[in-house]
């Protein structure tokens, strides 16, 4: 677990060094991103004795539509995740997640914000006969944001994103054991474009 926080903490100080090395530009209009992801970590862990973490990988696809108020963006969006269990492939989960954000933009391409989203488990696949059963609920999660966009052409940029989301809920889990904790680490490479002039 050190070594990973120490690989995300260096993919962080270069976006830093990126951001702050990079010419000064500012979105003056709404922007629509569309990202794909890899999840390198999904994890929750059983609050009982003898319990392991649970980790799971897997990928995602996402549309945000953010509302730009002078730099400070309002974001609206839906994600698909496919996770598979690192310890047999054969359990797999597909979530189906809205979700929305506050990010500050600042000088550079930097932006940085938290946001709230509501994933669902609309379908999960198991070996056969195994008795394994999770609740098809939404699970509240609360996310922490972290990204840079650049400019690539007219009114199109390329963004670059990592999220650390933590899970207030677990009622995934309600009829199984009690959950100590569930996290997830994501990392996004996206384009965005201009959606229209803001005048907030």
């Amino acid at each position: 677990m050190k070594s990973r926080f120490l690989v995300v903490m260096a993919a962080l100080a270069m976006v830093f060094a990126f951001s702050f090395g990079a010419q000064a530009q500012t979105l003056t209009s709404d922007i629509v991103f569309l990202k794909f992801g890899y999840v390198p970590l999904n994890t929750y862990e059983y609050d009982v004795a003898g319990s392991e973490q649970v980790e799971s990988s897997g990928l995602a696809i996402q549309g945000e539509y953010n509302l730009n108020f002078n730099n400070f963006w309002i974001g609206f969006g839906l994600e698909y995740e496919y996770l598979w269990w690192k310890d047999n492939g054969d359990y797999k989960w597909a979530y189906l997640t809205p979700q929305v954000s506050a990010k500050f933009a600042a000088m550079g391409g930097l932006y940085v914000g938290a946001g709230l989203a509501g994933k669902y488990l609309i379908s999960y696949d198991s070996p056969s006969g195994s008795d394994y059963d999770p609740d098809k609920k939404i699970d509240l999660w609360v996310n922490g944001i972290l990204g840079y966009y650049m400019p690539i052409g007219e009114a199109v940029f390329l963004d670059l994103e990592g999220r650390f989301g933590y899970n207030l809920t677990n009622q995934q889990w309600a009829d199984d054991d009690d959950v100590k904790n569930s996290y997830e680490l994501a990392f996004y490479v996206g384009i965005g474009y201009r959606a229209s002039a803001s005048d907030y």
